[in-house]
């Protein structure tokens, strides 16, 4: 992880990871069956975690809760590579949820497959694609 950002402010991962699990449910919903009102949930929700308002988020509540029920132990993590990662995911939903407004509904599945792919190795893997971004992004402003 030492190519990922750090903000020496702690997150639990176990909540992360099943609202990464929620958000791969969500979009696993939007590739089925595209509607508007799953990418706005999935805006909402993006929008309101990436500006640290996350008594608003409802995925984050539902994540605490199955967290809770699971009897899942907190485990404290930095919160600099899981922040970056949801700022690209909600660069990714607002992406897709401009597309499917232009009647681009193709293009905002395919949006929403590959943030699939970017939750879904979280879930699995705790593998932060986030990270890699950033590593590539660093690489690239040192170019300028």
């Amino acid at each position: 992880m030492g190519s990922c950002p750090v903000i020496f402010k702690k997150v639990d991962q176990n909540v992360i990871r099943v609202m990464a699990g929620l958000v791969s449910a969500i979009a696993i919903i939007f590739i089925v069956s595209p509607q508007l009102w799953l990418l706005t949930l999935l805006l909402y929700d993006f929008l309101v975690r990436s500006l640290d308002y996350k008594k608003a988020s409802p995925l984050f509540h539902i994540a605490k809760i199955i967290v809770k029920m699971l009897g899942l132990k907190k485990i404290e993590i930095d919160a600099g590579p899981k922040e970056f990662a949801l700022k690209i995911g909600f660069v990714f939903v607002l992406i897709s949820f401009i597309m499917f407004s232009l009647e681009e509904a193709l293009a905002a599945v395919l949006v929403i497959v590959f943030l699939l792919v970017c939750a879904f190795l979280e879930v699995t893997f705790n593998y932060c694609v986030g990270c890699q971004i950033y590593k590539i992004l660093k690489k690239f402003t040192k170019l300028f």
